[in-house]
């Protein structure tokens, strides 16, 4: 706990993902030294038969790493086993074929591509002007909204990490009709939204989404987000947390979605130390 918040980091990546640098005891002992009060590991599992990466996820070995983290720093720490998808309507079956033989805490869904093109790469942007370029991107977050098979939309507005190189300056206002539609399907599916702070440390300045996205999603009905720094490294964990905790609260949004095998429940960001206690 940090001044009397719930520090949540709900997107960290361990060796169990092909681009973590840590194990998840080591990433563990950083949340705990950051003040951390829960983790979310979400280690990339992706289906692209082309991705060079796309059975680098081992499902047996990353349970196996759980069980011993929650052994080792379950008095501290709070370890939740989660899982990112990277979406893409094309293997929608594939997805859920896993997610029926493969157990979670939570599933989140994450789009990096679109028709297999990266977003916002050259060959994204090539037949694109800016507009379509987002709204294409959009879209496929509501497809993947719409599949009912995720509990959490990740680091959404991602896509300006490119984007921004690509078309200059993003400005969700832009968008606000997609946006519109994408969190009345999450709402309407319980789907929870992400504060991500990795664009914090990216060129975008802005977390993923932007302020101005949050308070539209408030607007729509979502009360509640979690938190991920999105982090790969030990000391990346729990990144600015407050930065997105003061987010979601100028949203008007004073809860965090916190999830156990799939199930969701609502926690005050702001709570005190002997509910904190009481809650461990």
């Amino acid at each position: 706990m940090i001044d009397g918040y719930y520090i949540v980091d709900c997107q960290v990546h361990s060796i169990r993902s092909h681009d973590g640098k840590a194990t998840i005891d080591e990433m563990c002992r950083s949340a705990v030294a950051h003040g951390v009060d829960e983790i979310g590991f979400t280690e990339h599992k992706d289906f692209d038969p082309d991705d060079p990466v796309v059975n680098y996820f081992d499902y047996e070995k990353y349970m196996h790493d759980i069980v011993l983290a929650r052994m080792h720093w379950g008095s501290h720490l709070k370890i939740k086993a989660g899982v990112e998808i990277d979406y893409q309507v094309w293997f929608e079956d594939k997805i859920s074929n896993y997610l029926e033989k493969h157990p979670f805490d939570f599933v989140m869904g994450s789009v990096h591509y679109v028709n297999r093109v990266k977003i916002m790469a050259p060959e994204y942007n090539r037949s694109r002007i800016a507009r379509l370029a987002y709204h294409d991107y959009f879209v496929a977050v509501r497809d993947s909204v719409v599949s009912g098979m995720f509990d959490v939309v990740g680091h959404l507005e991602y896509a300006n990490r490119l984007g921004i190189a690509a078309w200059g300056p993003y400005h969700s206002a832009e968008h606000k009709r997609e946006l519109c539609t994408l969190f009345d399907h999450m709402i309407e599916e319980g789907i929870v939204l992400e504060i991500n702070t990795a664009g914090l440390f990216h060129n975008t300045g802005n977390s993923y989404p932007c302020l101005d996205t949050v308070e539209l999603y408030a607007s729509r009905g979502g009360d509640s987000v979690i938190m991920g720094s999105d982090a790969h490294v030990p000391e990346q964990v729990g990144f600015r947390a407050l930065d997105a905790i003061d987010i979601a609260q100028r949203a008007g949004i004073n809860n965090l979605a916190t999830f156990t095998k799939r199930q969701k429940t609502l926690v005050p960001i702001h709570r005190s130390a002997a509910l904190l206690r009481k809650s461990h």
